[in-house]
């Protein structure tokens, strides 16, 4: 419904601006679609009471119907019930088919002010056919109840309950015209103008009251919302931070690239949906396998790959890159008896200021997430860091071993 997705879409701030004004005026207006989501929710507002008073309705009719019918003698009785009884009922039977029979029901709004109009307009001809009658009074009276009930109980927008209303008028002083009865202005303004003027008053205040609530709704949900987004993302950042705090105890130690990397993936996948993955470092004939977890004996047989293809494309982009197409054959994940096609693959460049050093491949059945892929990027920087130490550790590592062999010929 359109009040439900109105909870939980979120406001635009010139929106918000516009429910604030509203609401220090008497006569709130909302702006652009929220109007529309006003009347959808007064029509929903409006159902809901009439399938709780539905049967309340019908009690006040037959308290009021059935003594009359019993005790009044009077030769104009069956003209009262067909103007005052049989439209009314006919009204309470539209009003029952509105809330049960599930054909009608996206129909209720306009069922609702049809059965308010059938019982003005055969309670109106009735006063106006009867008024030398005491059934006239009574169908005078139950003209103002009908009124009562329209704009309090039935709760529709008022501007659409004054419409049913006054065609109802229209109707019967048409009638009255083409029977050439006689009509008595003072009367008529009596038992259904002003009650008409008071009721209208009446509804609008109560709509008044109904926006100043559905303004205060959303207005509530907004700041709702906007908390309980500071708080998903003081958690994120609250687990993000916990995350690299642990990645960087979890690399410690000035682990050697390989060593270095498979700590990475071993990390990673205990963190992540990833179920297996590999890392590479970057030279200049391309990349190097340096660590692999779960893969297939294919991939890891593949220890050298030249810089082309999906690897390639990703370190040119900045961050963790996700590739949901995967072609068989490519980091099939090794199982006991068969290998499976990954879901998805999430590329993790590995940088260090302008340098790539290296790349991480992690591949899942399931997909990967924004919040993986901002955390798989919250620990790219220490990284880096650590790869850099680990490149210059075997750097170092290696030109002591060459110097010493040169020492070693020398001597």
């Amino acid at each position: 419904m359109a009040t439900d997705s109105t909870q939980t879409r979120p406001l635009e701030a010139e929106q918000e601006r516009a429910l604030k004004r509203a609401l220090s005026t008497l006569w709130v207006r909302f702006p652009g679609s929220l109007e529309d989501d006003y009347v959808v929710y007064a029509e929903r507002r409006a159902t809901q009471l009439i399938r709780r008073s539905v049967y309340i309705l019908l009690a006040i009719f037959l308290i009021v119907v059935v003594p009359v019918s019993l005790l009044v003698k009077d030769p104009s009785l069956g003209r009262w019930q067909a103007l005052g009884v049989y439209p009314i009922a006919c009204s309470l039977a539209l009003l029952l088919a509105a809330i049960h029979v599930r054909a009608v029901q996206p129909l209720v709004a306009t069922l609702i002010g049809l059965a308010l109009m059938i019982s003005l307009t055969g309670t109106l001809i009735g006063a106006i056919h009867l008024q030398d009658h005491f059934l006239g009074q009574v169908a005078a009276f139950e003209t103002v109840y009908v009124l009562i009930i329209g704009f309090s109980i039935l709760r529709l927008p008022p501007t659409r309950t004054l419409f049913w209303s006054l065609g109802a008028l229209i109707i019967a002083l048409g009638v009255a015209l083409y029977q050439d009865w006689r009509i008595t202005p003072i009367s008529l303004l009596l038992y259904y103008g002003f009650p008409l003027l008071v009721c209208a008053l009446n509804g609008y205040m109560l709509d008044a009251s109904a926006r100043s609530n559905f303004a205060n709704m959303l207005l509530r949900n907004a700041e709702s919302q906007r908390l309980r987004r500071w708080r998903d993302n003081a958690d994120r950042e609250a687990r993000r931070q916990r995350l690299l705090n642990e990645f960087t105890a979890h690399i410690a130690g000035n682990p050697r690239v390989t060593e270095l990397l498979d700590k990475t993936l071993a990390f990673l996948i205990e963190n992540t949906p990833a179920v297996a993955g590999a890392g590479y470092r970057l030279e200049e004939d391309g990349l190097h396998l340096e660590a692999a977890r779960g893969l297939g004996q294919a991939a890891r047989e593949q220890s050298h790959i030249e810089s082309d293809g999906f690897l390639a494309s990703a370190l040119e982009i900045q961050g963790a890159s996700v590739r949901h197409e995967v072609p068989g054959g490519y980091m099939d994940l090794e199982t006991g008896h068969s290998q499976i096609r990954p879901g998805e693959v999430l590329f993790l460049p590995i940088r260090q200021g302008e340098h790539t050093l290296g790349i991480l491949e992690l591949a899942s059945l399931e997909p990967f997430d924004e919040h993986v892929r901002s955390a798989c990027d919250a620990i790219a920087t220490p990284l880096g860091y650590a790869m850099i130490a680990a490149l210059g550790r075997e750097s170092f590592i290696r030109r002591a071993r060459e110097k010493q062999q040169q020492q070693s010929m020398v001597t």
